[in-house]
């Protein structure tokens, strides 16, 4: 290995130079590279409980600025559950509290992430995984998805199948080489009960936003903005008695439309 491919290897500033420019992670007067610890106030997330033994922002940013999966995540095992509506994710929301398992449930704005809802509860290996399964599942309604998977889901989508993840030699010796350089040891606070307040009123808007209309469920049955007057006629040249979407007539019924394939 030449000077220059030596310079490269150990040159921390220039690989994570886009952190820096956006104020994620600065440079200590000590030579130490660290983050900035301060919550997110936009976040769609409710914590239950701070896993204390990871700091996932950090492995996500190893992640995407030197492209390998930290040791830590890939000792992580998640169990998933799909609420399908604001009412279920609330309940989700009960039910984390009650097991006080590291976890957290919100809103999913990740393209890369089927649903709109979504709550994970995190463990430090397979087998406390299963376990944990094990109790989501005889927990949570029968008819909601509920599943066991390795790591964050971006690890998977972008590289190799997750039961092909390894640790090479060379990533074991970057990562001591981070430990050193990089200060990891952010305080784990719970989230505040006014930040979790903000949290949960995002989610009404959302459910609203995508037509959930459990929302109701939080506004006593009252629509969030108010509905605009239709003016569309139908038969014998009437107004139809319509309600805009968003509206506080609902039903419990599943309507499925029905399309005139020769209109």
């Amino acid at each position: 290995m030449n000077k220059y491919e030596t310079l490269s290897k150990a040159d921390l500033i220039t690989k994570l130079k886009p952190m820096f420019d956006k104020g994620a992670l600065h440079l200590r007067n000590d030579g130490k590279i660290d983050q900035d610890t301060r919550l997110t106030y936009n976040s769609p997330w409710i914590h239950q409980r701070i896993a204390p033994n990871r700091n996932c922002g950090l492995y996500h940013i190893y992640y995407n600025h030197f492209g390998f999966i930290h040791s830590r995540c890939q000792e992580c095992w998640k169990v998933v559950v799909r609420p399908r509506t604001l009412s279920e994710l609330d309940k989700l929301r009960q039910i984390q509290k009650k097991l006080d398992i590291p976890s957290k449930c919100g809103i999913e704005k990740r393209d890369t992430v089927c649903g709109l809802y979504g709550g994970y509860f995190y463990n430090d290996s397979l087998e406390k995984g299963r376990d944990c399964y094990k109790l989501v599942r005889a927990t949570i309604s029968p008819e909601i998805t509920v599943l066991l998977k390795r790591g964050c889901t971006e690890f998977e989508i972008g590289g190799a199948s997750s039961d092909e993840w390894e640790i090479s030699d060379d990533q074991k010796e970057l990562e001591e080489y981070l430990n050193d350089w990089v200060v990891s040891n952010v305080e784990k606070l719970p989230q505040p009960d006014h930040l979790k307040d903000t949290v949960f009123r995002s989610w009404i808007h959302w459910a609203y936003q995508h037509g959930d209309m459990t929302y109701l469920d939080y506004t006593d049955g009252k629509p969030l903005f108010p509905q605009y007057k239709t003016y569309h006629e139908v038969e014998n040249g009437k107004e139809e008695e319509t309600h805009s979407p968003g509206s506080p007539k609902r039903t419990n019924k599943t309507v499925i439309p029905v399309w005139d394939e020769a209109a």
